[in-house]
């Protein structure tokens, strides 16, 4: 059995912007390893970032791999600070630079109704 996986290449250093090239990794797996998984299901094209935050969502619900807890009017909030960085300039700054709230794992937020905090992490996780 093959399992190949695709990366897109940013090619600037070559003048090559609007055409990435896709370099592939092949890997030879031993059948007997599978123990009983006949294939594996990796998502690809457009869905591939939603399946991604689907499974971010997932872990935020269960607490899994939560690295922060935003905390707004008492009500705690855990979350994962790359999601939050990656869309949110004001997270990325936070997060990003040498800010206190960068290191702690509980963070506070004033001016603003948990209600609205809920609202936006409903949106950045899922869209």
């Amino acid at each position: 059995m093959v399992l190949i996986l695709g990366r897109r290449l940013n090619r600037e250093d070559l003048g090559v912007r609007d055409s990435p090239a896709t370099k592939r990794k092949v890997f030879e797996m031993d059948p007997k390893s599978l123990t009983g998984h006949e294939f594996f299901d990796f998502s690809s094209g457009s869905s591939h970032a939603e399946n991604i935050l689907q499974i971010f969502n997932e872990f935020r619900d269960s607490r899994l791999f939560t690295d922060v807890i935003i905390c707004v009017e008492g009500k705690e909030f855990p979350c994962h600070r790359a999601v939050l960085s990656a869309c949110s300039s004001y997270f990325r700054a936070m997060f990003c630079n040498d800010h206190r709230e960068s290191r702690e794992m509980l963070v506070e937020i004033n001016g603003i109704l948990a209600e609205a905090m809920e609202c936006f992490l409903q949106y950045v996780y899922t869209g």
